[in-house]
């Protein structure tokens, strides 16, 4: 059996955990820790191979993602660490996540970071992961595949990053509700992870906790949250002027 644990605010990170998973193995247990830690975090089997993947946010593992894989521990079972970023960079956030999945008793066996359409501007790596995206990923299962059957680990010197990581920055953008389409549903109080929208009022988000993860945006169902502004359309222009090119999935076994 494949376990997988995900953590995927606007979906993009779910959507390569199932279509990996599902490649790697016929067997196979998801546990979405977007909202929550598992619940089921002790006494897996040994024969269990784990898959861990979170997004990148700034070149890191949120903050979050590293507290709920946390909760996820270990007893040497073979472990695989997948980021998916926005093409722009994924800097040393595989290589943290990896240290993350190791500490909590795993060994990694392979890692890798694919490419999604960027949540909070669109326009970069629009639609995916594509047909040539998806190739790319079965191409990586079979080699992990192989390397499990060999018995095979990966050493983590080999994996693309650096120690210390690097400074993690702040989120200058943030979104916001249109209170002509909100009808004070509550989904996105709900779904928050971080629980920044106001309880008692989804006008009002704590930009103190809010990590601008686009799961608001993505799950009302009143199209009411969304980025907008000045700092936003002069960050939006640069951002994507910047990250036109396209980036390719990397991988280490």
């Amino acid at each position: 059996m494949i376990r997988t644990f995900y953590f995927s605010p606007s979906g993009t990170t779910k959507k390569v955990a199932e279509f990996l998973s599902a490649e790697i193995d016929n067997d196979v247990k998801l546990y979405d820790i977007t909202l929550a830690d598992s619940k089921e975090t002790e006494n897996f089997p040994a024969k269990d191979v784990f898959l861990f993947l979170s997004p990148v946010y700034g070149g890191r593992i949120p903050k979050l993602a590293k507290e709920r894989i946390s909760s996820v521990k270990g007893n040497g079972q073979k472990a695989i660490a997948v980021v998916v970023y926005g093409n722009r960079d994924y800097d040393d956030a595989l290589l943290e996540l990896a240290d993350i999945v190791k500490d909590q008793g795993f060994e990694i066996v392979g890692a890798a970071a694919f490419v999604a359409q960027h949540c909070i501007f669109p326009k970069v790596a629009s639609n995916r992961p594509d047909e040539e995206d998806i190739s790319k990923i079965k191409q990586f299962a079979n080699q992990v595949k192989n390397s499990i059957k060999a018995g095979k680990t990966l050493p983590l010197e080999k994996i693309k990053g650096n120690r210390p990581y690097k400074k993690e920055g702040a989120v200058p953008i943030h979104p916001v509700a249109d209170k002509k389409k909100c009808n004070e549903c509550g989904t996105c109080i709900e779904e928050c992870p971080t629980r920044a929208i106001d309880k008692t009022n989804p006008l009002l988000t704590d930009s103190t906790i809010c990590i601008s993860c686009c799961r608001c945006i993505n799950i009302c169902p009143s199209n009411a949250r969304s980025f907008h502004g000045l700092l936003y359309k002069i960050a939006g222009w640069k951002f994507v002027k910047d990250n036109t090119r396209r980036l390719e999935p990397e991988w280490f076994i």
